[in-house]
């Protein structure tokens, strides 16, 4: 089988080199990348999202300035050639916030919300059945601000999930993670109101002082969601309806000294046995056991082999875990063994100020 993945990077700042989105083909029954090139030229791609059909692919494009404003942008491309291998510009429009560093579909890819880090927000758009990206018709402004002086002066949006599970009580629930004021907040998600964000009663879940939530991923027949806390290092698990808090978990062992060790990316394995999390300055994948109740067991942790890793995906087989390094400039491939989840490295790519891939 031939996968296509799509490379984030940064092109300016933040020791970007990269000049736009890579996209690369995955054979998955050998582990090996066939071909990887500049898909489309963009400024600071840094997060993506790929639409079910694969006809559209969803960039924020995480600036300060967008046509004289002081905002963000994010852009839509058509997706072309004979695997998807090409990107063309749709179009693209403000993020309505500085710094934007995430965007996300609704199940029925009605809507995108992006997440504003530095703008303390997230803005809600329309998808247009061309892919285009229509004009914001939502934002919501967070507030609060956290002990950490240097990164929790204000509130900054980090990551937007929507969870759709039909045999609960509230199937459309969505949550923002907050890193400056330690708050998951709070909403409900329907697709057929013009303001399709309701926040709900308590409008957040308020973090450990300091612990920065990062990112977030529900189970995917569970009602819990695991939430990486990029400052304090650690995982929350959490239940998903009213976010009660089940445990806490470091990152890393405690023998590690984490002070300046940062958790980035969060993901499940494809059977949703593992859940695994990037560390930043330790440079590592961290594996947890997910057990029967959804509370996790630490199991091992690997090096990512490269520097700053900052965004991972597992194949769509779930044989194979890609991490991307922001300042070494490359792209390991893990072959994930199923049965006793250990990770062995089996390749290295080259890439430029990788910051996120998709596959």
């Amino acid at each position: 089988m031939i996968a296509t993945g799509y490379i984030g990077t940064y092109t300016q700042g933040a020791g970007g080199s990269s000049t736009g989105i890579y996209s690369f083909l995955f054979d998955t029954d050998a582990g090996e990348i066939k071909d990887m090139r500049i898909a489309a030229e963009a400024v600071n791609p840094e997060f993506l999202v790929l639409s079910a059909s694969k006809k559209f692919l969803y960039a924020t494009n995480e600036i300060n300035e967008f046509r004289g404003n002081p905002t963000g942008a994010v852009s839509a491309f058509a997706v072309s050639g004979a695997k998807g291998e090409k990107l063309s510009i749709v179009n693209q429009v403000s993020s309505m916030g500085k710094g934007p560093c995430h965007i996300a579909l609704d199940k029925s890819e009605t809507y995108a919300v992006v997440s504003n880090y530095m703008g303390g927000s997230v803005a809600v758009f329309p998808i247009h059945t061309d892919g285009s990206i229509g004009e914001c018709v939502q934002t919501v402004q967070f507030t609060g601000r956290g002990p950490n002086t240097e990164r929790q002066e204000a509130p900054h949006g980090h990551f937007f999930i929507v969870h759709e599970m039909p045999d609960m009580r509230c199937p459309n629930r969505a949550l923002a993670c907050d890193l400056g004021s330690d708050r998951i907040w709070r909403f409900a998600f329907d697709k057929n109101k013009r303001k399709p964000l309701l926040p709900l009663d308590p409008p957040f879940f308020q973090s450990v002082a300091g612990s920065g939530p990062r990112h977030a991923v529900f189970h995917p027949a569970k009602d819990i969601v695991y939430v990486a806390n990029e400052l304090a290092c650690t995982v929350d698990v959490l239940s998903g309806e009213c976010l009660s808090l089940l445990q806490t978990i470091p990152a890393l062992p405690t023998t590690v000294k984490t002070a300046d060790v940062t958790a980035a990316a969060i993901k499940l394995g494809a059977d949703a046995r593992r859940l695994y999390v990037s560390t930043r300055s330790y440079d590592s994948i961290v594996s947890f056991r997910v057990m029967e109740d959804g509370l996790l067991e630490p199991e091992r942790v690997v090096p990512s082999e490269g520097r700053m890793p900052r965004d991972f995906a597992v194949d769509p087989t779930g044989a194979y875990l890609l991490v991307c390094h922001q300042e070494s400039d490359n792209l390991v491939v893990f072959h994930i063994d199923t049965t006793t989840g250990v990770l062995e490295k089996i390749r290295e790519y080259e890439t430029l100020s990788g910051v996120c891939v998709i596959m």
